[in-house]
Order: structure tokens, then sequence, then C-alpha cells
């Protein structure tokens, strides 16, 4: 067996909650503390990572907490929490970020839960503010490394970033700017993209993918249903695999994929302007690899959900190039 195929059986998953101290009188800025385990608990969770700016987010319910516990996390200030969940031998963080909100209720008389909504990165990504002097022939390196820094006090590190070409600036230059502008910059000047997964940066071009073996999902490794070729992408469900992420690479036989139509007589055509055509449809490409776009978990500890929700687009083996509709 490959080294990026497992077997699923035996669900595994954790559940941590992390209180931080802040340092000086930055309300934004922490350091580590006390750690609450509620990985014995039932829980749910869903997850939403998208290859865009913008944190990520996740929603975990908790049941069955006492009342003394579930009224004191609102109270003593536990503001980061960690996921992870698997299978023995595939384990692994599926969401890391910083709790937005606790909300305690009930699903019936007798069953409670405290439902925690949480975000990644969102802190770097609101107040993170470069205040730097670069000198005459600086690099995009240059400008992204000020940028990690001025994130790092709010939990946020490098995670994979690209090698840059040009944007070399001939003089000096002030950078005063939220850490995230100058990030964005950048990556659009390199044709790339950027976010924040589970507390680290990634810059990916659009050509490109994260480092790593392609990832198989078939019959054997944990496939549900039928991918589908939509405008979007390719629309895949899985089994909860914690190893994929946003732009990393994945194999699908091409044979397990239902193509749709561009049109039939049901189906307007679409106007582009002055053009009238019929839609463009998701490329699918020869020796099935595809980069992670959109990737979603979803999981019940004690119930049916474990899945990972897929969007992918194309590449192409030639080139490396993603293939957009």
């Amino acid at each position: 067996m490959s080294s990026n195929q497992h077997q699923q059986f035996k669900r595994k998953a954790g559940l941590a909650l992390q209180r931080r101290h802040v340092i000086g009188n930055n309300p934004s800025a922490f350091v580590p503390g006390e750690i609450m385990d509620l990985s014995e608990f039932q829980f749910t969770f869903s997850t939403s990572q998208q290859d865009v700016e913008t944190p990520n987010s996740a929603a975990i319910r908790v049941y069955n907490l006492s009342r003394e516990t579930a009224i004191g996390l609102q109270k003593s200030h536990y503001d980061k929490v960690s996921l992870q969940a698997g299978y023995e031998g595939a384990y692994g963080v599926i969401f890391e970020g910083n709790i937005k909100q606790y909300r305690l209720g009930k699903e019936n008389a007798t069953t409670t839960f405290v439902e925690i909504l949480a975000a990644d990165g969102d802190l770097a990504y609101n107040y993170a503010v470069v205040r730097q002097t670069v000198a005459a022939g600086s690099t995009p390196d240059v400008r992204i490394n000020a940028s990690l820094a001025a994130m790092a006090p709010y939990g946020v590190a490098a995670g994979e970033i690209m090698q840059f070409s040009g944007g070399v600036l001939p003089r000096g230059k002030v950078l005063f700017s939220p850490a995230p502008g100058l990030i964005r910059n950048e990556a659009q000047y390199q044709s790339a993209t950027w976010n924040i997964s589970n507390g680290f940066v990634n810059v990916t071009p659009l050509n490109g993918y994260l480092p790593g073996e392609a990832i198989e999902i078939n019959a054997l490794t944990g496939l549900i249903g039928i991918p589908e070729q939509t405008e979007q992408g390719l629309i895949v469900r899985c089994l909860l695999n914690p190893k994929i992420s946003v732009g990393s690479l994945v194999r699908i036989n091409n044979k397990d994929v239902n193509q749709i139509m561009q049109a039939g007589p049901d189906v307007a055509p679409v106007r582009y302007n002055s053009y009238v055509g019929t839609q463009f449809l998701a490329h699918i490409t020869a020796d099935g690899l595809y980069r992670v776009f959109v990737a979603s978990h979803t999981g019940d500890t004690r119930g049916q959900p474990w899945y990972t929700d897929l969007v992918c687009l194309a590449i192409d083996p030639s080139t490396d190039k993603v293939l957009v509709p």
C-alpha cells in the first residue's frame, strides 16, 4: 500500500481547547496556556477551508458537558481550538483556530450541547500591520517576510511559500499596510493564490500545487458516490482524510467521473456579451490529476457522518498547469 493510501477503520478524533495569556497591552497577541481535552465527549464538527485569503471556519458541537463546565468555558478564556480526526494510521489536524463564540443549548429535554464557532488566522488577518522600511533592491521575499513577521504575534507562521520571480524594487520603500494586503499584492503579481490554513500562510501559484505525492481517491481509499463534473469544478466526496488540504494534489480515476452535457433540449444557452454559447465545464484530464480548491470536513464521533467534500480543478500533466473552466 502506497504512502498516500490507508485503510479506513477505527475512527479517531481529538478536540482540545487552549487558554492563552495576553502579551503586554496587546489584546490580540498571546502565549500558550492551559489545555482542556474534550476528546472523550461526543462531538460533531463541520469545517470549511477554501483557497481564498479570507479565514477558514469551523462549527463544533460538544454534547452533554456539565452545566458548570459549559458556563465555565464562556468565562475562562479558552480561546483556541485544535480539532483532529481520521482513522488509525491516518490521523491529523483538520482545523486549528481562534474561538469566536460559545453557544449553549439543548437538542431535546435530555441532550445539551455547547457549540463552538471558530476562525483560522482571523486575528492576524484583521490586526497584523506592517510598519517597515525596505532598502533598494528588495525582492518579493523580503516583503512577504515582513508580512509574516507582523502576523507572528497572532499565532500565524510561514507554510508553503512559492519561489518568487521578478518584483525587485529599484528604490527603497516604506511599507505601512495591513499584512494581508501586502501578501495579496505579491500573490497577484506572481499569478498565485494565498490562504491561511491551520495557522500557516501558504502562497501557491495558480498553475501549481503544494509539494507532496498525489493522494489517491478511489473505491479502495474511501471514495463515496460518483464524482460530478460541474461549472465550478469536480465535486468529490470521500471518507474523511486529514491528508487532503487546500492546494494539495489528488488523483481520481476518470472512469469514476460523471460528465454532464453542456446543453440539451431543456438547457438554455448562456450569453457571454454578444456571444451565445453553452456553459463552460471543469476540465477532466487523461491521468486524473486535480488540485484541491475547497476541502470541507464533517463528522460525528458517535454517528454516521465522517466525510471530506472537495471541489477540484484539473492539472495539465504536460505543463502542471491548472485548467480553469
